[in-house]
């Protein structure tokens, strides 16, 4: 399997952190890079998805929970 695709994007949601997916995270482990990116320090939801996408490498997979799957869309 690509590098790439092995790259896991889990988004909080609204007053919610990484906290949120530690189960998630730990079950991957040796399966996928999991990244949960702190989305407290943006005003909006687009801003948010801007914020993500800079910090992610190439390809990657993505879920969100509440506010973080608006944020995915």
């Amino acid at each position: 399997m690509s590098q790439d695709f092995n790259n896991l994007i889990l988004l909080p949601g609204l007053l919610c952190d990484e906290r949120l997916w530690a189960a998630q995270t730990k079950g991957l482990v040796g399966s996928a890079h999991v990244m949960t990116p702190d989305l407290t320090d943006y005003e909006s939801i687009g801003s948010m998805a801007n914020g993500v996408l800079d910090q992610v490498p190439g390809g990657f997979s993505m879920a969100g929970f509440s506010m973080g799957g608006c944020v995915a869309i």
